[in-house]
């Protein structure tokens, strides 16, 4: 009988879903979710001032409400579909796995500045998760404290921006795999215990085909979640 697979999943904001069963990493980029959450609070924000400066009950104000509620509607609607792909994505990476998910924690967001708290507070992460549960073999939420700090080779601890460079041991390698290394580790034997390798093959995936000749470009609000998965080549990490 075939050995189960089981992967470690990082959840994050600029990376959407990072996921490896130690040998592989799939990424999945969080860029038109996070955009859309910022289109939602920019557009939310607007529709309230707009509606301050009318009297509540108004044509003009229930105007403006039936504009808040279909914005809303079209942004949940953009961010389910998003997350739906991305667990996609990572289902038909590892297919028939048991996933460890490291557990969301909002209290760190008051530690942020207020940008980077929205981004943080507004993440899909329960969403993310009750997805994979279905999809998978199972989703179990483990702690995910210093997963993305930790050298899961040497066991030192190193706070680093989007990569991750070890100061003892010089590994080099994205933080999201990082982070989704040591959540492995931890869901296996409970504890982020030194002398692991970190994948060598790593894939980054967008979730949406973006519109236009630029792929980098910002992917804009007008349809784009009808688009094909685009997956990036694979890249090696030395």
């Amino acid at each position: 009988m075939p050995q189960q697979i089981v992967i470690g999943i990082d959840l994050g904001v600029n990376t959407l879903l990072a996921a490896t069963d130690g040998a592989q990493a799939v990424l999945v980029s969080g860029r038109a979710a996070k955009a859309t959450v910022q289109y939602r609070h920019k557009r939310l924000a607007s529709c309230s001032q707009a509606q301050s400066t009318q009297t509540k009950g108004s044509r003009r104000w229930k105007r403006l409400q039936r504009r808040k509620a279909r914005m809303l509607a079209k942004t949940h609607r953009r961010l389910r579909d998003l997350a739906h792909k991305a667990t996609r994505t990572v289902v038909a990476a590892f297919p028939g796995a048991m996933c460890y998910v490291g557990k969301p924690f909002n209290d760190a967001a008051q530690h942020l500045r207020p940008k980077q708290a929205q981004q943080v507070s507004s993440a899909c992460n329960v969403r993310l998760i009750a997805q994979l549960a279905y999809k998978t073999c199972g989703a179990i939420a483990v702690d995910e404290h210093y997963t993305s700090q930790t050298c899961p080779v040497c066991g030192e601890r190193n706070k680093t921006r989007r990569i991750y460079r070890c100061r003892s041991c010089g590994i080099t390698a994205p933080r999201d795999v990082i982070g989704s290394v040591n959540i492995l580790a931890v869901g296996r034997q409970h504890a982020l215990v030194p002398g692991r390798s970190v994948p060598h093959a790593v894939q980054w995936v967008h979730p949406v085909k973006y519109p236009g000749p630029k792929p980098g470009s910002s992917p804009g609000h007008s349809g784009n979640s009808l688009g094909i998965s685009q997956e990036a080549p694979t890249r090696s990490l030395r």
